[in-house]
């Protein structure tokens, strides 16, 4: 066995000894042979030649055969299906199919599949004693059985199976040539391999059996996670069965073969594999297996029977295919259905949907009676998930159907299942409408217990109210109101009946004027008031016909027999009945003239006026009757006969209540009242009365009552009980209650004697109601007053701000809110600023924004109002700058912040309006000072900040010195005063040594700081060392800050240099992976580009810049960027200077953008991933020809194909479904790029249709040339008979696109707008040549699609 061991000087020679010494040592046990010749040939080089690689297939295929022992040890050992997939690739398509039929490799893989799907021993023999990590580190075979014991265990089988259906599918790829790629030889090659599955029907029908079973046994076998290329399986056993010679018995053979075990595996993923196998695994199969198993039913089973009904009605195959699947008979009959309801038919053609309707049904009907061997509950279980795809699909049962349902499944048994009959009565209410026995449904909802909260709720959610709509569509509501009275008389008590959910009136305030008019509503009270009822059930029914009437002459007919039906005593009703009466008589009372409320106030204040005054709050009918009395007063307001009557007893209502809120723990309890006063009562409040001001003062001290025992720290949930009134519309002018509801709150802040000053424990919680008063209502006295009292305190404010941080937050807040508007308060000086910001020395950015938003508010509302003060205002300032001792002592963040907000605001001052010489007031001071105190900072920071205190630096040093880089930034952007910053170098050098170390604490300061230091020096550095700092940005910089620093960069450089840096940028070859920093400076360099721009084409003038050959640059990166910002960046950078350097662009430059979108959408496109990148690269593609339509279209002439070919393959890329498997779309399979992971969506739609659009309706600006000619010639017209030659091919690959994968009826919708846009412009000879084209299929396809245009898209004119 010489020849056998591995020669490593020549691994070819020892190769193809050892071919040749195969069969001359027969003590080798072949396991042996099989694994050195493995290693043998991973150790050969590949060469032009296949003889050595045929004959080991052949000497392996010899071995395979037979039903020996040694035979069946080859066949299942896996690394001989390993060799094979090696060496399939190697050999010329037509040699393998010959030597692969000559051998019977079908009847081979059909044996090793039977031999494999029989396990004899458990797998745990395998690995006894074998630590399971240390035998997954082996290499590819060391680690397999090798025993044909071991073989034969259930773990042995995976392992062969999984080598199986690798070498599978790379034969099958050998077999499906690429299109572009086909020689004579490969086409025939590729048919015999596809031959060999297609000359015997039988077994190609086992194997694809075999290897579903395959599947689902690896999913009881993956504890470890997926088993190599176990994703792709489905695909490749729907690749043979695809081969298969098809007959008219194939759905009968795949009913008997197939269809168990692939309803098994789909119905197990909704069930028991979720929890078998780990999350992992159970997803990764879940979303790729199971669209495929969908597809593969859909495709070779459901649509042919579907293709069979439609013929002669027969659908045996289905039958059938149940018969046989009695061993899982709910996922056989679940499958089926949820297949068969999803069949695609045309909603929009009424013949498709009766054909659709047929065929539903009846399938409907096999699966139901597929379901008899089930026991009852079971049953009505399958029964409601299958009506649940039902509603899904739109494909309903018939009425007949579903009643049989309901009588024999729904109602059958000593309970009935409402599940089942939700589903029903979901599915066709029509079940319920038309049954004779219709009284049934509601004896039994009568039935149900109202202790049974859930059935309570699934019963009135699911039953009741979908019931109560479909009497309302069939114009019966009054059935249903009848039945439902019914109801409530014979419950003891109302309140314990299911007919008294709330639910069931609201629902039918909702449909009660669109069911009925004036005269059968009239009709219907008149009959409701014919029906006995002792306990005020009657008022549940009122209750829900009152509150639906809105319409003024149904409510003028009816409210008098309302009137009259009230009119009786109902002491013997419960306290939740009597509540629905008070309610109704409120209804009247908002209804009713005025003389007729009166009379209603008579006859009603001798019941109303005791509970107001004795009954408890927490009783229903004490609300209700409270709500009453407002609506009466109402009523009666202004100047009602008993508007002071009632007045005083709602006052009296309100004095109860106020005394509830200082005694009740619970506020929600009061909730109701509270937000019934808020939202109502202040419409009370116009007449200057002194009822109406006890009014006032009563509500008013509500408020303070609620707010006082809202929680000490608010939330959005307590606000939501004192904003009703806050923002109550008539409470908005009216000065005095506004004055009456802030004047507490302000008092409270302004004394300090009791428990409510700006330092107390409520003072947050005043602050964040005072924050809730819109602007509007602090008028300047308030607006002063507050100030002041601020003012006063200002002191202990910060004490107690510095400690609690919300409290900060909310003072600051109120501050800015106040000093948006002029405020000129009591003794306001520049001090004040300076006290608070000293006092607050967070390093919290909410809180710094705030401050600094306070202090530039109030200097620019000093500036904006010139006045006494303004001079004496900035003058102090002044003083306060030149008191500062930069050179003695730190700087602050206080002084920083004030002085970089002082300067600021003056240089903008002094841009709009000049300057300030005349009040005595030099603005560049405040510039100057600033830069002391920065130079100061950074020096300090620059010796605190060695190399190893960086890591101990604290957040807000950090935070400081982002502030301090903040005012240098403001310095150098002050350009009329040209003040600088002055370092030494030694500081500068150790910033920059302190920017290198801090990049892992905070990225945003680090490009911050290195901006300022190359702003101070930017010629210590070379245009390596600044590539060097860009190559070292990261992805997650900001944009802006990368720009800041190549801006500090090229300050003051020649452009000559700008364009060498962006050269070198360029050649570096950087730009399209790592670092997202030269990319953007490349991007910012083009922006500041000063270069001539010179018309017709890029010229080169005296060694500048040439625009084309950068745009050609960017264009030649754009398919190989290597993430998604770096794509998105590029594609921007050839957009700017195809729009803003539009006369640059030579016409090279246009066809390349153009070849390099039809690139990236091909499979050599880049390899992005991620969530958006999908929409982003198609929207940046978008952009790209939309831009190059609109600006470049006269470029377009004579290069019109180029356009069409971007067309059609951006449409290609936007119909093309990744999700399915390749058998499905193998002739598209080239075109899918790598990024496109998921489908595009109808909005990008959308903007392909725009695209149409801008070639067939161009507008003038895009076609005009700048001599024109003829003035009879439109330009429009020329373009559009230019684009009408060839847009018609964009329309063939629709419709062709079409018959490959579905596409849906929002996408079709979504470019409709183009299509029929191309279909203007489209002659009818390139229409005849469109047709002609087209195959059958996508002629039907074109005609329909020609049909709706006629119909929708052609202009007819007038």
């Amino acid at each position: 066995m010489e020849a056998m061991d591995v020669d490593e000087e020549s691994p070819q020679l020892a190769l193809i000894r050892a071919v040749r010494a195969l069969d001359e040592n027969s003590s080798v046990a072949l396991p042996d042979k099989v694994h050195k010749l493995w290693l043998l040939l991973t150790a050969a080089k590949s060469i032009r030649l296949h003889g050595v690689e045929e004959s080991i297939l052949r000497w392996l295929l010899k071995q395979m055969s037979g039903n020996t022992d040694s035979a069946e040890h080859v066949r299942r050992y896996p690394l001989t299906w390993t060799i094979l997939g090696h060496v399939f690739p190697k050999i010329p398509a037509q040699a393998l199919g010959r030597s692969l039929a000559y051998f019977r490799f079908v009847s081979i893989l059909n044996k090793t599949l039977e031999d494999v799907t029989k396990q004899e021993t458990p797998a745990s023999v395998l690995r006894t004693g074998e630590d399971t990590t240390t035998a997954k580190k082996r290499k590819r075979g060391t680690d397999w059985p090798a025993t044909l014991a071991d073989l034969r265990t259930t773990l042995g089988c995976l392992r062969t199976a999984s080598e199986v259906f690798e070498a599978l599918a790379i034969l099958l790829e050998q077999g499906a040539a690429q299109p572009g790629e086909v020689t004579p030889e490969k086409r025939v090659g590729a048919e015999h391999i596809k031959s060999l599955f297609s000359s015997s029907g039988d077994e190609t029908r086992d194997i694809t059996a075999r290897l579903l079973l395959v599947c689902d046994d690896s999913l009881s076998m993956t504890d470890e996670g997926l088993v190599k290329g176990q994703q792709s399986w489905i695909d490749t056993l729907t690749t043979i069965w695809n081969l298969r010679l098809h007959s008219k018995e194939d759905s009968l053979e795949f009913a008997r073969h197939i269809y168990e075990r692939a309803s098994l595996i789909l119905s197990e993923f909704e069930r028991d594999y979720s929890a078998r196998l780990s999350k992992h695994v159970y997803n990764t199969c879940r979303e790729v297996w199971v669209p495929q198993l969908r597809g593969f039913l859909s495709t070779y089973f459901i649509r042919p029977a579907r293709q069979r009904f439609a013929v002669d009605k027969n659908i045996d195959m289905l039958k059938l295919a149940l018969e046989v699947a009695q061993k899982d008979v709910i996922a056989s009959t679940t499958v089926m259905w949820s297949i068969a309801a999803r069949i695609p038919r045309d909603t929009s053609d009424p013949r498709s949907k009766i054909e659709h309707d047929e065929w539903a049904e009846e399938i409907f009907q096999v699966v139901v009676e597929g379901l008899k061997p089930l026991i009852q509950r079971k049953k009505n279980e399958v029964l409601s998930q299958l009506l649940d795809v039902a509603l899904q699909t739109q494909s309903i049962p018939d009425t007949e159907t579903l009643r049989v349902l309901h009588q024999q499944n729904a109602l059958d048994g000593p309970e009935t299942d409402w599940t089942l009959l939700s589903k029903i009565l979901a599915c066709d209410a029509d079940v319920y409408l038309v049954a004779q026995d219709d009284e049934t449904i509601f004896d039994n909802l009568s039935r149900v217990s109202n202790d049974d909260a859930i059935t309570k709720e699934e019963v009135v959610a699911h039953v009741i109210l979908p019931l109560q709509a479909a009497f309302s569509n069939a114009r019966d509501l009054a059935g249903f109101i009848n039945q439902w009275l019914q109801g409530l008389c014979a419950a003891e008590p109302v309140e314990q009946s299911i007919w008294f959910d709330p639910r069931i009136r609201e629902n039918l305030a909702t449909v009660l004027q669109t069911s009925f008019s004036s005269t059968q509503l009239l009709r219907l009270l008149e009959g409701l008031e014919s029906i006995p009822n002792k306990a005020g059930e009657l008022l549940v029914v009122l209750d829900g016909i009152c509150a639906g009437l809105t319409d003024e002459n149904i409510i003028a007919n009816v409210n008098s027999k309302i009137m009259s039906m009230m009119d009786r005593k109902w002491e013997d009703s419960s306290q939740g009945v009597l509540a629905l009466r008070w309610r109704i008589l409120g209804y009247l009372a908002s209804w009713i003239e005025s003389d007729e409320c009166n009379q209603l106030w008579k006859k009603v204040k001798s019941d109303l006026k005791p509970i107001l005054k004795k009954k408890p709050l927490n009783a229903a009918e004490t609300f209700e009757a409270f709500s009453c009395c407002y609506k009466i007063c109402l009523s009666n307001h202004i100047g009602g006969k008993y508007e002071e009557d009632l007045t005083k007893l709602t006052c009296t209502m309100l004095g109860r209540l106020i005394s509830s809120v200082e005694t009740e723990a619970d506020l929600q309890l009061l909730r109701p009242y509270t937000d019934l006063v808020f939202n109502h009562l202040p419409r009370l409040s116009e007449q200057p009365k002194q009822e109406v001001n006890t009014l006032i003062d009563q509500i008013v001290n509500l408020f303070w009552r609620v707010s006082h025992k809202l929680p000490l720290l608010l939330n959005e949930q307590a606000l939501e009980r004192v904003r009703p009134l806050i923002y109550n519309y008539d409470m908005a002018d009216e000065e005095p209650m506004v004055d009456a509801l802030m004047a507490p709150f302000l008092d409270a802040l302004d004394n300090s004697e009791n428990q409510c000053g700006w330092t107390e424990p409520e003072s947050f919680k005043l602050l964040s109601i005072l924050l809730e008063f819109p602007t509007e209502s602090w008028t300047r006295g308030r607006r002063k007053r507050m100030m002041g009292s601020w003012k006063k305190q200002k002191s202990a404010i910060s004490s107690h701000a510095a400690k609690d941080p919300k409290y900060a937050a909310a003072f600051l807040r109120l501050l800015v809110k106040i000093m948006q508007q002029p405020t000129f308060y009591e003794n306001m000086e520049f001090t004040d600023l300076v006290d608070i910001c000293s006092s607050i020395t967070t390093s919290d950015a909410t809180l710094l924004a705030l401050l600094e938003r306070f202090v530039d508010t109030t200097v620019r509302q000093v500036l904006a109002n010139m006045n006494e003060l303004t001079q004496s205002y900035l003058l102090s300032a002044s003083q306060y700058a030149k008191s500062l001792k930069p050179g003695k002592q730190p700087a602050t963040r206080a002084e920083i912040l004030l002085l970089k907000t002082l300067a600021t605001a003056l240089s903008d001052y002094r841009s709009s309006n000049g300057s300030l010489e005349r009040l005595g007031i030099n603005s560049d001071a405040f510039t100057q000072k600033l830069a002391k105190l920065v130079e100061r900072a950074l020096s300090d920071f620059a010796s605190e900040a060695t190399g190893s205190s960086i890591a101990s630096l604290s957040d807000e040093k950090l935070h400081f010195l982002s502030a301090v880089l903040d005012a240098a930034h403001v310095i150098d952007s002050d350009t009329a005063s040209q003040i600088k910053i002055e370092l030494s170098g030694d500081t500068l050098t150790r910033l920059e040594r302190a920017g290198d170390t801090m990049v892992s604490r905070d990225v945003a300061i680090v490009w911050k700081l290195r901006s300022f230091l190359m702003n101070q020096s930017a010629d210590r550095h070379t245009t390596e060392s600044v590539s060097a700092i860009l190559d070292g940005s990261g992805d997650g910089v900001e944009e802006q800050l990368i720009y800041g620093f190549v801006d500090a960069y090229v300050q003051g450089k020649s452009q000559s240099i700008q364009d060498q840096f962006l050269g070198e940028l360029m050649d570096r070859g950087r730009l399209i992976e790592g670092s997202i920093g030269p990319l953007l400076a490349a991007r910012r360099l083009l922006e500041l580009h000063q270069g001539p721009n010179v018309d017709g084409a890029s010229v080169s003038i005296e060694g500048g810049l040439d625009l084309a050959q950068v745009h050609e640059h960017f264009t030649s990166l754009l398919s190989h960027a290597g993430s998604l910002p770096h794509f998105k960046q590029i594609s921007e950078t050839m957009l700017f200077l195809l729009d803003k350097h539009a006369n640059a662009m030579t016409q090279y430059n246009i066809e390349a953008t153009l070849t390099s979108v039809v690139e990236v959408c091909s499979s050599r496109g880049p390899k992005i991933k991620g969530p958006k990148a999908v929409g982003e690269i198609f929207a940046a593609l978008f952009k790209l020809v939309a831009l190059i339509i609109k600006r470049h279209r006269l470029r377009l002439s004579g290069h019109f194909h180029i356009l069409l070919t971007t067309l059609r393959a951006l449409l290609t890329v936007l119909l093309t479904d990744p999700s399915l498997s390749i058998s499905s779309r193998r002739s598209a399979h080239s075109r899918s790029p790598p990024w496109l992971l998921t489908r595009l969506q109808h909005r990008h739609a959308e903007r392909f249709a725009r695209l149409l659009t801008l070639v067939c309706e161009p507008s003038a600006a895009s076609v005009a040339r700048s001599r024109s000619r003829s003035e009879l010639d439109s330009a429009t017209d020329v373009a559009k008979r230019a684009a009408g030659q060839y847009m018609y091919l964009v329309l063939e690959t629709y419709i062709k696109l079409q018959l490959e994968v579905e596409v849906s009826r929002e996408m079709r919708k979504a470019l409709e707008v183009g299509i029929f846009s191309v279909l203007d412009i489209t002659s009818e000879g390139c229409r005849k040549v469109l047709n002609e084209s087209l195959d059958a299929a996508g002629r039907a396809v074109f005609r329909a699609l020609f049909a709706e245009y006629r119909k929708f898209g052609k202009w007819k004119g007038v």
